[in-house]
């Protein structure tokens, strides 16, 4: 969404950024960021720091409307006002901003944006980042059944799409096979200024895999991994995991740590200004993706393009989006989801200096000539370009 509105801001356009806070860890470092934009920006719903009275309030409503959508479903607007915390307040001030177009991230916010078009007689956008009536598992109905709801109802007023990987798109189209617009696929890549010094060497003489996350946690690739290194034993291993740990998981990092020779550390948050610099670091970059829910099958995480761009190599789980990639690009070793013997001759793939170094300088490459923010950010400008010329419906 940053890269989105930089792009736009750079080309003429007069942004505006309506946002609700939405965890304590991020809160400085989005205050940080907006010091340096140019497009306008403006919290909505309060926060813990700033506006708590209103932070109560806007959460209070949303937990009574999450409540009464367990009784009435989709009347009286409760989809929209149960998968968005400060809805109201969003559409309102939306509004109120006399926009040509409103563009939105998150699957709440898709409403705004075609409600607050339509008062201003103006276009609606919208960025899949994720797969949303995949995001969940198919146990949670409910969670389902809304997200259906929402883009049943508002996807054929779009005049503009987007979405992170090739497959949700195709996801998309089948789901709405009358769909009256393209929609373009842009992948999360960094401006290539971003790209660290790449140095091949690597004094310690220890594989360095790297794994990266909000929450070191159950259910998220680092299980099988975790025997991986126990079967291999090998103190030429290192592996550092960042993020929050998960005190639920602290006993089975621990019991690792007990039985393994090869070393776990445990590096805690590194904002993500620094994070491609902080991945540079490292050999060997894991995306374990574990397949399930259904969007896991087909998002590319963004892990991966933090590796390429940080010049590690990759281990990735063969889930559908990841093994096409890698099958067309070869940035790395591909292994079956969960497969702790397939993950040990990766990582001993790997141990092997030349074969490293090769995979390191093939990815870095990948990301100073194609996967970067100045191609991409080409498409999605001309993509919104294309669709701005198209009469509002």
């Amino acid at each position: 969404m940053v890269k989105e509105a930089d792009l736009l801001q750079r080309n003429g356009h007069q942004v505006t950024v309506l946002y609700c806070f939405y965890i304590d860890w991020a809160q400085n470092e989005d205050e940080e960021l907006l010091k340096q934009v140019e497009w306008n920006y403006l919290q909505i719903g309060g926060s813990p720091k700033n506006h708590p009275f209103q932070y109560f309030i806007t959460r209070l409503k949303y937990r009574i409307f999450k409540w009464l959508y367990k009784f009435l479903g989709n009347s009286f607007l409760l989809a929209e006002r149960s998968q968005i915390r400060g809805y109201d307040e969003l559409l309102k001030a939306a509004r109120k901003i006399k926009a040509d177009w409103y563009i939105g991230h998150g699957i709440g916010t898709m409403a705004v944006c075609v409600n607050a078009a339509g008062s201003n007689q103006a276009k609606a956008g919208f960025d899949y980042e994720d797969y949303h009536r995949g995001e969940v598992d198919r146990k949670v109905k409910e969670e389902i059944d809304r997200v259906r709801f929402l883009e049943e109802k508002y996807i054929p007023n779009l005049h503009y799409l987007t979405s992170a990987s090739p497959m949700i798109r195709d996801a998309v189209k089948k789901d709405f096979p009358r769909l009256r617009i393209p929609i373009c696929s842009i992948f999360n890549v960094f401006p290539k200024p971003a790209l660290p010094n790449f140095n091949p060497s690597n004094s310690s003489g220890k594989l360095k895999l790297f794994w990266f996350s909000q929450t070191i946690g159950k259910g998220r690739g680092l299980e099988p991994l975790f025997k991986a290194l126990i079967k291999l034993n090998d103190e030429r291993i290192s592996l550092s995991l960042v993020g929050r740990l998960d005190a639920s998981f602290q006993t089975e990092v621990e019991e690792t740590r007990n039985q393994t020779r090869s070393t776990i550390e445990i590096c805690g948050i590194v904002p993500p200004s620094q994070l491609l610099q902080f991945s540079s670091n490292f050999d060997v970059g894991m995306a374990l993706e574990i397949g399930s829910p259904e969007n896991r099958e087909l998002a590319l995480t963004n892990k991966i393009f933090t590796y390429l761009q940080a010049g590690n190599a990759i281990i990735l789980f063969n889930t559908k989006m990841q093994k096409q990639f890698n099958e067309e690009l070869h940035c790395g070793i591909g292994v079956k989801v969960n497969d702790v013997e397939e993950l040990c001759a990766a990582i001993l793939f790997y141990c092997n200096k030349e074969h490293l170094l090769a995979q390191k300088q093939q990815n870095l490459m990948l990301a100073e000539n194609v996967f970067n923010w100045e191609m991409e950010s080409k498409k999605l400008l001309n993509y919104f370009n294309q669709q701005n010329f198209e009469k509002a419906g």
